[in-house]
């Protein structure tokens, strides 16, 4: 017989006008993995705040271990065993590893961390076959080592119920595949846990069950023995909307076409001698044999290291690697990371857009508005924007739409060669499918794209090319 550790009847939450959950009722057992997927805004981080603490449900009732609950705070429902992990971590960066993860455990004198608590907090390690440097300043940790303090250090504390919320969205796969064998490890212990994710291909393989958000409202709730990724996706996007234009992935061949970007023999700070060339209409990813993010291609091509020798020329003209972004989008480059830190979220659409190519709307202020307005218009079908919405803050779209935004902005700007750094990350499905069909468009006008990204799984599924980068050394894949 299943226990039900929390349970979840007709909740609903609103901001204003928003609704943010509408009639939810879904329950977690003990022991079991259930992960929570949707669209971004579908209301999955509200889910977490209400079980965990962190804002109050408006109606509707939740029961904990089948008695009624409410909490206030979140230290009520650490109280009750619950808590939340979440993507910043909570972790104190000044003390040790040792030192954090006997935080929440009670002293029993004046001394910090109590021998009793050092003694615990060792034997939670050693139960959850977690091997860890103990006196390692934290600052020290990778994003996924900070989560797995957190995690212990909940376990240490009497955790019966762990929400992780978007954690693994910067995560290698490597660092993936090691939260799902600690979350095993968990089940194995009866601890009940709720992984939300914008990507359910993540968990489908650890999870018992899978329940579906879409516009605040429980889609479905599937059983491991349901799982079809076909299916899940149509039930996510909605089964009247279409995941994207179907996608012909072009095949760029390097060879009679010269070469847009070429480094040639660059030492830099952590770098090596590196050379490299991206031809036009191609994407080059990067890996590392140790599955590290390889973002000193990123800095290089940035101009935020300080190159000791070497040369880089981008469409026949040299580079001067230096100055930052700024002087290095006027040789042709352009950048996209994380989309919304690339956009002014009180300026509309149109003024969005054309803000990284200004030089080319300067006559005056009545022109340049109605260029704007002309070459914004050009893109609305690309954008999936309607023409009324161009003078709309673009804080107040869709973030499917501001991604969008933040991609083609740089065709306007007429870049010439694209830096992409971890875009995937914290994007849903048709996100991720619009990132897609910018790199398609973009590779049929010639543009050179660099991609680098943490996940060799999601690099394979975009670039042409991949190179290695070893020991400050690249070779190519």
């Amino acid at each position: 017989m299943r226990i039900e550790k929390i349970r979840l009847d007709e909740v609903k939450k609103t901001y204003g006008d928003i609704k943010a959950l509408e009639d939810i009722s879904l329950s977690l057992y003990q022991g079991e993995l259930l992960c929570v997927a949707g669209l971004s805004g579908s209301g999955k981080s509200v889910l977490a705040d209400i079980i965990s603490g962190r804002t109050s449900k408006g109606r509707g009732r939740m029961y904990v271990d089948g008695r009624p609950a409410v909490f206030t705070s979140i230290s009520q429902a650490q109280t009750a065993g619950i808590f939340c992990v979440r993507y910043r971590t909570s972790v104190i960066n000044d003390i040790s590893v040792e030192e954090n993860l006997c935080l929440l455990q009670k002293q029993g004198c004046m001394s910090f961390p109590a021998r009793q608590g050092i003694i615990r907090m060792r034997e939670t390690l050693k139960t959850l076959e977690v091997d860890c440097r103990l006196q390692a300043p934290v600052a020290s940790l990778s994003l996924m080592e900070r989560h797995t303090i957190e995690i212990c250090r909940a376990f240490c504390a009497g955790m019966k119920v762990l929400i992780l919320d978007g954690i693994a969205r910067d995560y290698t796969q490597k660092e993936t595949e090691y939260m799902k064998r600690l979350v095993i490890r968990l089940k194995e212990k009866g601890i009940s846990i709720l992984w939300i994710d914008t990507r359910p291909e993540i968990m489908l393989d650890a999870a018992d069950r899978l329940a579906v958000l879409r516009k605040g409202r429980l889609a479905a709730v599937l059983y491991r023995e349901e799982f079809d990724r076909q299916m899940i996706d149509r039930i996510i996007i909605g089964e009247n909307r279409k995941v994207g234009r179907e996608i012909i992935r072009s095949q760029a061949d390097p060879g009679g076409r010269g070469m847009l970007l070429s480094v040639r023999e660059v030492r830099a700070t952590e770098l090596r001698d590196v050379s490299f060339h991206v031809c036009p209409g191609e994407v080059v990813g990067f890996i590392h044999p140790d599955d590290t993010y390889c973002r000193e291609i990123v800095r290089l091509l940035s101009g935020e290291l300080k190159v000791e020798s070497g040369s880089a020329w981008l469409a026949g003209r040299q580079v001067e690697l230096a100055g930052g972004r700024k002087n290095m989008v006027r040789y042709g480059f352009g950048y996209i990371e994380d989309y919304k830190k690339s956009l002014f979220p009180k300026l509309d659409v149109a003024e969005n857009l054309t803000i990284a190519g200004l030089e080319y709307f300067a006559p005056g202020v009545g022109v340049r508005e109605k260029l704007e307005q002309a070459v914004a218009c050009d893109y609305l079908a690309l954008l999936d924007i309607r023409e009324e919405d161009l003078k709309r803050p673009i804080e107040t779209l869709s973030h499917r739409c501001q991604l969008n935004v933040a991609l083609y902005k740089w065709i306007i700007a007429k870049a010439r060669l694209i830096v992409i750094d971890n875009l995937f990350s914290g994007t849903d499905i048709l996100m991720r499918n619009s990132v897609r069909e910018f790199l398609e468009f973009a590779k049929g006008r010639g543009i050179g794209v660099v991609y680098c990204s943490p996940n060799e799984s999601e690099l394979s599924s975009v670039c042409d090319r991949l190179y290695e980068l070893a020991e400050g050394k690249v070779s190519c894949k």
